[in-house]
C-alpha cells in the first residue's frame, strides 16, 4: 500500500474524455486473466508493513513507508536468504522518516520527502547526496540528473543536474473541461508515480488520483513532452490546510493509477477505478494491469485475481512482479501476461 500525503484531503469522480475518443480503461470487466506465481511471501522472512519493492540480480529491496517497522529500506538476498537493513526509520544520521518510492533503474534510490536527502545502493554501497529544498513527492534519477514531482508551483516537473548543481522546472498540469485553480494545481496531482525507461531517454509519469498517464523525453538537461492521455481527470474541491489551499479529490473519485513499472518496450500501470465511497481506504489495492507503449498506446489490460498494490519490472531478469496484501499475509507474485 502506498503512503499518501495530505490523505485526509485526498478522497478521490471521473471526468469523461481525454485525448483519445474511446476510454479502454472504462471496459475492464473482460479483461483476460494475469497468471500469477507466488513468488514469495514476506511473513516468511518477516518483512512486515512492506509498502514498494524492487527485485534485481536475486536481491529483492524492500520498502517499508508507514509507521510500525524499524526497518525502512531492507535488502533480502534471494540466493542467500541474507536480511540486512540498509535505512533505519527515525531522525537521526542516516535515517528516514516520510520517503520516496523505489527508483530502481539499475540501482536503488529513495529520498526523504522532508529532509530532501537521496540515498542511492550501487553494488551494495551507500550514498547519499543532498536534493535542493522543496517538496518532494517522488523522484528518478539516472546518476547525473534527478527528476521529481512535488508541490511545485513552477511547473509539473523539476530536473536536477547533480553535477552543475543546475535546477529546472518543467511541464504544465493536466487541465480537464473543468479547470483547476493553478495554486490548487500541485495538490491535486500529488500523488504520481514515476519510472524512467532503461535507457534513460525518456520517463512517464502517473497519478492515483486520476486516470492520466504523460510521457516525457529527457534531453540534456531539460523535460520535452512526448504524450498525454487523458482517461479521466481528478474532481477537486478547494481547502484549506494550514495556511495552504489545497485541493480536497471528492470520495466519489475514481481513482487511477497506482503504481508504474517499465521495460525498454513497454510501461506497466496498476488500475484501481474504484471510489472511496465504494471501497474506502481499498480504494488502492488494484484490480488491473494496463499496458502501455512508449508513445502512450494502449496495448493491453488484465485482470489480477489478487489486488496488486505495487509493480516491477526486472530488467536483469525481464520478469514482473507485483506486491499483495490479504487480511493474512503479504506476498510477492510473478506475473506473466503471455498465457
Amino acid at each position: 500500500m502506498r503512503l499518501f500525503l495530505f490523505i485526509a484531503l485526498l478522497l478521490f469522480v471521473a471526468c469523461k474524455g481525454g485525448s483519445t475518443g474511446e476510454n479502454p480503461l472504462a471496459n475492464l470487466d473482460n479483461a483476460p486473466e494475469a497468471a500469477m506465481e507466488e513468488f514469495l511471501c514476506l511473513d516468511s522472512i518477516e518483512a512486515f508493513g512492506v509498502t514498494d519493492f524492487a527485485v534485481a540480480d536475486s536481491v529483492l529491496w524492500l520498502l517499508s513507508q508507514r509507521p510500525g517497522s524499524e526497518d525502512l529500506l531492507v535488502r533480502y538476498g534471494l540466493n542467500d536468504d541474507s536480511y540486512t537493513s540498509i535505512i533505519k526509520r527515525g531522525r537521526g544520521p542516516g535515517e528516514m522518516i516520510t520517503t520516496t518510492n523505489l527508483d530502481n533503474n539499475g540501482h536503488i534510490v529513495v529520498a526523504d520527502c522532508n529532509t530532501n536527502m537521496m540515498v542511492s545502493v550501487v553494488q551494495d554501497v551507500v550514498s547519499q547526496q543532498q536534493l535542493p529544498s522543496g517538496r518532494l513527492v517522488t523522484c528518478i534519477t539516472d546518476g547525473d540528473r534527478v527528476i521529481s514531482t512535488g508541490i511545485y508551483p513552477e511547473g509539473r516537473y523539476r530536473l536536477v543536474n547533480l553535477k552543475s548543481g543546475q535546477v529546472g522546472f518543467f511541464g504544465e498540469y493536466p487541465q480537464g473541461d473543468r479547470k483547476i485553480e493553478s495554486e490548487l494545481l500541485p495538490t491535486a496531482y500529488i500523488n504520481s508515480s514515476l519510472a524512467m525507461k532503461p535507457d534513460c531517454s525518456r520517463f512517464v509519469c502517473v497519478n492515483s488520483n486520476c486516470g492520466i498517464i504523460e510521457i516525457n523525453a529527457i534531453e540534456g538537461d531539460s523535460i520535452a513532452a512526448i504524450a498525454r492521455i487523458a482517461y479521466h481527470y481528478p474532481d477537486i474541491a478547494p481547502t484549506t490546510a494550514g495556511k495552504m489551499h489545497v485541493a480536497a479529490i471528492r470520495k466519489s473519485n475514481v481513482n487511477g493509477f497506482f503504481g508504474v513499472t517499465c521495460s525498454d518496450e513497454y510501461i506497466y500501470t496498476i488500475y484501481s477505478g474504484k471510489t472511496y465511497n465504494e471501497a474506502g481506504l481499498g480504494l488502492e489495492s488494484c484490480d488491473y494491469l494496463v499496458t502501455f507503449d512508449w508513445s502512450g498506446n494502449y496495448i493491453e489490460a488484465f485482470h489480477v485475481s489478487q489486488a496488486l498494490s505495487a509493480i516491477r519490472f526486472d530488467n536483469s531478469q525481464g520478469l514482473l512482479y507485483g506486491l499483495a496484501h490479504t487480511p493474512s499475509r503479504s506476498l510477492i507474485y510473478r506475473l506473466d501476461l503471455n498465457r
